[in-house]
């Protein structure tokens, strides 16, 4: 069977149907692969990728060196301070040679798709962790490089490569299916799948990489194991070199048209070039991953009907047709009716107690009452993702290849419709802003080499990301029930937080602790798209998977305990607030030559670099 003109636009027409039904998810589910570098990373030129920016800084650095040190002649006059510039010059070129080193190669055309291609993977990753070993002469640096390569090894395989799969598991079923939850995002967690898939995508990211090097092979073995993604988001279970050769099985004789689609749709890839990758985020991405699931399916059913050997893997019937409704009854007998009773009503809750629970979700301490209202809320939470699928409005897990007994249940409906009492508030606050700190001080330790207390205060913690959790807990509480409002005001609200205390501390201590000049749509520096999309996105994480898992480890310890515990860290950070006051946490690398800033370095600076 050959796919001609007449079947690629039937398939066109029925992947713009699926589009159309899941918008706003195809989106949000393409914009995330772009933002963790899973696929599509060329519409990251709409958001100004912040690699962008640190390669910015790195590279202007010299010069902002090079520069000062001619004022600095002039008004210090200094043997000890022009030594000390020119270490840290011959410091910075001996890192860009390094840097450079890393399949570097002569110009040419085939030169630069490679280095393309292997630019930011994982292979140019650990080359330049073995570079930076070798010159290294501090054990420290040598640990933390080594941790940092097995961070991105880890991020490699379990989410970059997880997540593509996934996202042809999300498309797959909205061809099919008017509904599709949000506990798909963890699809291959929940079904404890999530090692053999990363073994499955990492095999297949081996054999890309092989054939990458043979050059002309590439493109024979990129079609060819096309499927694989698709084959897995299928059948989970399958092991890696059954899927491997199911693949190059199903696209044998298919291959020149998987790269005729390709260049069908080499129109929006143009297009995304003009638009800076505009179109790419609001329609490109999402309409290739629909088309190729459609593509997909084809090929599925030719294999099924020429018993293609291994073919007996594609054993997940309702992802392709749907269930008749009398088995769907008798696989869903508890969700009749029960969304139609009445929701259960907090008895002890009156005047001001139950305006904050109702209006902002939060209750003094959890009580038998609120266990008895979480319970209900959970139930009926769980009886709606039932209730869809009992319709055939989403696809029936029950009726899936995976049973029910192999399933993590939690992550299927995890029972955000909660309230959170001020004690988990508290330490919630702390947990978050404790991991933004540890995340910062991490990212800013491989930009610079150095350890860099980010931050006004001097603890650690960084409050902003605390207080954006807490208020997207609060004041977003209404707007639980809908992912997709909650999405959009969850960039709203963090981008006011974020700009009213960039203004606060801009004008209070007359420095900045972060700056998106440069960065596309951005309002003075203090906000930008990409900021903005990545809240959006992080408020959904967080509402939906984060706190509530994180309250329930909270409510696990005894009040009694845990409050000494909230108190202490209460008052160091009271103290650490007025100490800040009068003696905020400035310098190099936190106000002054940060990523992302302006690369200026004041005369001031550079004095205290020569003592």
């Amino acid at each position: 069977m050959r796919i001609d003109s007449k079947t690629r636009k039937s398939l066109k027409s029925a992947a713009k149907a699926s589009l159309k039904k899941h918008y706003v998810m195809f989106v949000f589910m393409c914009l995330f692969a772009s933002l963790i570098g899973a696929e599509f990373v060329t519409s990251d030129n709409f958001i100004a990728a912040r690699t962008d920016a640190i390669g910015t800084v790195v590279s202007g650095y010299e010069e902002d060196i090079l520069e000062t040190e001619q004022k600095a002649a002039s008004f210090t006059g200094t043997s000890a301070y022009l030594e000390k510039t020119n270490e840290l010059i011959r410091l910075i070129k001996f890192q860009d040679a390094r840097r450079d080193e890393v399949f570097s190669r002569s110009a040419g055309t085939i030169n630069h798709i490679l280095d393309y291609l292997t630019s930011g993977t994982i292979v140019s990753t650990i080359s330049s962790v073995v570079l930076n070993i070798v010159g290294s002469e501090s054990a420290a640096d040598i640990v933390m490089i080594a941790l940092s390569v097995l961070v991105a090894v880890w991020f490699w395989m379990f989410v970059q490569l997880v997540y593509s799969s996934t996202i042809r598991r999300i498309a797959l079923e909205g061809r099919l299916y008017k509904n599709i939850p949000f506990s798909r995002f963890v699809f291959f967690i929940r079904i404890k799948s999530w090692i053999n898939a990363a073994l499955v995508m990492a095999l297949h990211a081996v054999c890309d990489i092989a054939a990458l090097i043979t050059v002309v092979g590439f493109p024979i073995v990129f079609y060819g194991l096309f499927m694989v993604p698709f084959i897995l988001a299928e059948n989970p279970k399958i092991k890696p070199a059954a899927a491997i050769r199911l693949s190059w099985s199903m696209t044998k004789g298919h291959r020149w048209d998987l790269f005729v689609n390709d260049v069908t749709l080499f129109g929006w890839y143009v297009l995304g070039v003009i638009t800076a990758g505009l179109t790419n985020i609001l329609f490109g991405n999402p309409y290739r991953i629909a088309v190729y699931s459609e593509l997909y399916a084809l090929l599925r059913k030719e294999a099924i009907d020429n018993r293609l050997p291994g073919s007996e893997a594609f054993s997940d019937r309702y992802l392709f047709e749907k269930c008749d409704m009398a088995r769907l009854r008798g696989a869903y007998p508890e969700a009749v009716n029960v969304l139609f009773s009445p929701e259960y009503e907090l008895k002890d809750l009156h005047g001001a107690k139950r305006f904050f629970a109702d209006h902002f979700g939060v209750v003094l301490w959890n009580t038998k009452d609120e266990k008895k209202y979480e319970e209900n809320q959970a139930s009926r939470q769980r009886i709606m993702f039932l209730k869809a699928e009992a319709e055939g409005t989403s696809y029936p897990t029950r009726l899936g290849t995976v049973p029910e007994s192999g399933k993590i249940k939690i992550l299927g409906s995890i029972h955000y419709m909660r309230h959170y009492s001020l004690l988990s508030l508290i330490m919630m606050f702390f947990i978050y802003s404790g991991f933004g700190w540890v995340w910062e001080v991490v990212y800013y330790y491989m930009l610079q080499g150095h350890y860099i207390n980010r931050g006004v205060l001097h603890g650690p913690w960084l409050p902003i990301y605390g207080a954006g959790g807490l208020a997207i807990l609060i004041f977003l509480f209404p707007l639980r029930k809908s992912p997709t409002k909650h999405f959009f005001a969850t960039m709203l609200l963090c981008g006011a937080l974020e700009y009213f205390t960039s203004v606060v501390l801009e004008y209070a201590f007359d420095a900045q602790w972060w700056s998106y000049e440069g960065f596309f749509l951005n309002i003075n520096g203090r906000i930008c798209a990409e900021g903005l999309l990545v809240f959006g996105i992080a408020g959904i994480a967080f509402i939906y998977f984060l706190s509530p898992v994180i309250d329930d480890q909270i409510r696990r310890i005894d009040p009694r305990k845990l409050l000494p515990i909230a108190v202490v860290l209460l008052a160091f950070f009271t103290f650490d607030l007025l100490y800040s006051n009068s003696h905020p946490n400035k310098g190099d690398g936190i106000t002054d030559g940060f990523a992302g800033g302006e690369n200026t370095v004041s005369e001031q600076t550079y004095e205290e670099s020569v003592n």
